[in-house]
């Protein structure tokens, strides 16, 4: 039975230990991958499990537990955390922590390359996990695409599956040489093809790949045929990338040259090195943004711009809704009033269309002709033929409707339709049947402009934006006034503060106002004068003390003759020194 065939067989089991299977999450060589929930810790994780045709092979099994031993002893936000490992029912199994999101392999077979500047803080996670890992003394061994995992965030990348990661020969035995070759072929470093010991610098060959397949799409080097494969990763120089960033094209070609050298000695000796190589890059493209000095910005401008900004959005806010609402009640009162002439002629026109008199129905129409709003009237039979007209000369034509129009209103059987001449012009057409006792004899087209209505809200427009200058004026005045104020009460208290860091000590701010400055100009007085005093006191101090060191050295002087006034002359001579 092939593998394939016993994949399909293969059922996830319900539960493993004390983890309830959810569902199963993937499956790799050496491993089916699930989603479990603990119980004990209310938690959703991943549940790694052996296969059962390899959980027996102790080559296998050892090194599937070396993972778990390995990485749980590594504690890093870039790498996958292990949170326990056992054996139950002969099925050696890691908990550990569930990543939701996407491999890289996953995101580079449906992109097929990234971007640089993604590259690049990808890379510098990836070097970042890496060095802490291998001051750990652990080895991956085995980093490709497939063991990257990039979260939902879309910033954050953990490196997963420390299968066939080994302890550092550095740290563990010394010289000791693999029996096997492990990993994936196209992400071995030459040494790993040719079976030589490994240390750190094998992982940053195969970062160095990865980072190559991410700018170009397909790792440096491919062959079906292994034999070729590991020759050319053993013997044959990497092809050169091509990136559009030309600042920085020479440095990324440098650094993943470097990474990709046949010789470990000739590579980045850590990954901190080549960490410190991809702060310069980014640095160098733009992508750190050094942090400038916020430069000053006096209150009196920021609170006037502030406010005038909030006072025109909520006027313009205001005058939009006003603007609207207006629209709509002219547009109805338009409306209604059309409707309303409209509903009049179909009336008045009805009697005579019933006693076929065309003489009084066009009589009827020309009358209604004096409405200076009312730009044209259509009366039609049955028939859609026109028997009245304000334009004569369409008497006896079928009528046919403006061809580009707009319904705006249906009202029962009265319809208004909107319509704009190339000149600008706005016109309502008014379409409603004539009616007699119930019978339907024909119908009504009555347009008319609606200049009035328009005219109406341009005005009342204008005058809310004047409106609206002069206030949002007023109100950038009186702010820009009480702004200025308060910036000169902050002037005032910073340069009070200068004079005393200068050691103006009797410096004192004199306000009768009674408010936060005022109270914030009296706080500084107290201030200053407790620090003054204690200044006084302190000079005091001393002057007793050098006046106590003179009156001992007079009584120790040999001559004894001198009189009062000359001693205090000299005391105070002494004191002035």
């Amino acid at each position: 039975m092939s593998r394939d065939e016993s994949d399909r067989r293969q059922a996830p089991p319900k539960q493993l230990g004390r983890y309830r299977i959810v569902s199963e999450v993937g499956r790799g060589a050496t491993a089916f991958v699930y989603k479990a929930y603990d119980p004990q810790l209310d938690r959703f994780l991943a549940l790694k499990v052996l296969r059962p045709e390899l959980a027996d092979d102790k080559t296998y099994r050892t090194a599937f537990i070396k993972e778990a031993r390995l990485a749980a002893q590594l504690t890093h936000p870039g790498i996958v955390t292990i949170f326990d490992v056992d054996i139950t029912d002969n099925k050696p199994y890691i908990a550990m922590e569930l990543l939701e999101g996407a491999t890289l392999e996953q995101i580079l077979q449906a992109q097929g390359k990234l971007n640089l500047k993604t590259v690049l803080a990808m890379c510098q996670q990836l070097s970042r996990s890496l060095n802490y890992a291998h001051k750990q003394g652990v080895v991956h061994r085995d980093i490709k695409p497939g063991n990257i995992v990039v979260l939902k965030d879309k910033k954050t990348v953990k490196v997963t599956d420390f299968g066939i990661a080994q302890l550092d020969d550095n740290v563990s035995h010394s010289g000791k040489r693999s029996d096997k070759v492990l990993g994936t072929p196209e992400y071995m470093a030459p040494e790993q093809v040719l079976g030589k010991p490994m240390d750190n610098r094998s992982d940053l060959y195969a970062l160095g790949v990865v980072m190559f397949r991410m700018l170009m799409a397909v790792p440096p080097f491919r062959n079906d045929d292994l034999g070729t494969l590991f020759k050319d990763i053993v013997k044959r120089r990497p092809p050169e990338i091509q990136i559009e960033e030309e600042k920085v094209r020479d440095d990324v070609q440098d650094l993943i040259r470097k990474l990709l050298q046949k010789s470990p000695d000739k590579r980045f000796q850590s990954a901190a090195n080549v960490t410190a190589e991809l702060s310069k890059i980014q640095a160098k493209l733009g992508t750190v943004k050094p942090k400038k000095r916020k430069s000053f910005v006096s209150l009196r401008l920021r609170w006037t711009a502030t406010m005038a900004g909030v006072v025109f959005l909520s006027m313009c806010i205001s005058l939009a809704i006003v603007y609207f609402v207006q629209y709509r009640s002219l547009s109805g009162i338009t409306f209604d009033y059309g409707r309303s002439i409209a509903r009049m002629l179909a009336f008045e026109s009805a009697e005579p269309m019933l006693l076929d008199d065309s003489v009084g129905l066009n009589a009827i129409i020309q009358e209604s002709s004096k409405n200076e709003q009312l730009t044209s009237v259509f009366v039609m039979n049955t028939d859609n033929q026109i028997v009245a007209s304000t334009d004569e000369s369409m008497l006896g034509k079928n009528f046919a409707p403006p061809a580009e129009r707009e319904l705006e209103q249906a009202i029962e059987s009265t319809r208004i339709y909107q319509r704009e001449l190339e000149n600008g012009k706005v016109l309502f057409d008014i379409e409603m049947p004539i009616v007699y006792s119930s019978a339907e004899l024909g119908s009504l087209y009555v347009t008319f402009n609606a200049e009035s209505m328009f005219l109406a809200s341009k005005t009342t427009l204008i005058t809310m934006l004047v409106v609206m200058m002069i206030t949002l004026m007023v109100v950038f005045l009186i702010t820009l006034g009480l702004a200025r104020r308060t910036s000169k009460d902050f002037q005032r208290i910073t340069q009070a503060i200068n004079k005393l860091v200068g050691g103006r000590y009797d410096a004192r701010l004199i306000s009768e106002r009674n408010d936060e400055s005022g109270q914030l100009f009296m706080t500084f007085n107290r201030l200053a004068e407790s620090i003054e005093n204690k200044l006084e006191k302190a000079d005091s101090a001393n002057q007793s003390a050098k006046l106590g060191k003179i009156k001992k050295s007079q009584n120790k002087l040999p001559d004894t003759s001198k009189s009062s006034v000359d001693l205090e002359e000299t005391i105070e001579l002494n004191i002035e020194n």
